[in-house]
């Protein structure tokens, strides 16, 4: 009889440990990263759209925390512009929002946006999403601020993981 009741006993003394790991699981956040694969895509991606422009840029791209996974500049292009693609793309990642959108907030008397670590609020950046969450961020700097603004957006949001 000990021995059909320390069955149960068992089983309950597993679930309870079952449940106590679950619980646990909320302490730990799982999402989605940008691979160099997906990164290489952005890259290509805004590079035949620039070239299609007439458009001769840098282009950054970056990972959801801002660290550069990929980058070119293009042919003739500016030599100023390699590191004002990097900090674009990694100003978008790390402020989840279009350069166009902080540059606007900032001429609407925001001024102390200025003051944030690594900001770069100008246009021509964009976050790159995976439904809900930020992924990483294009940057594209050489050409007007509309056409870096369009370049980065529309390679942003066509980017389909």
């Amino acid at each position: 009889m000990k021995r059909a009741y320390l069955g149960p006993l068992a089983i309950l003394a597993c679930l309870s440990t079952v449940t106590v790991a679950h619980a646990d699981d909320s302490k730990i956040l799982t999402r989605d990263v940008l691979s160099n694969a997906g990164a290489k895509s952005l890259l290509n991606a805004a590079e035949a759209e620039a070239k299609q422009r007439g458009m001769k840029v840098s282009i950054a791209v970056v990972d959801g925390s801002g660290r550069l996974l990929a980058f070119t500049r293009m042919d003739d292009s500016q030599s100023g512009t390699d590191e004002t693609a990097i900090k674009k793309a990694r100003t978008a990642a790390l402020y989840h929002s279009r350069g166009k959108v902080l540059a606007e907030r900032v001429s609407q008397n925001q001024a102390f946006l200025t003051t944030l670590p690594g900001i770069t609020a100008v246009p021509g950046s964009a976050p790159v999403m995976n439904g809900q969450y930020l992924i990483g961020a294009v940057g594209v700097s050489g050409a007007t601020d509309d056409l870096d603004d369009a370049v980065a957006t529309d390679t942003a949001s066509a980017f389909h993981p």
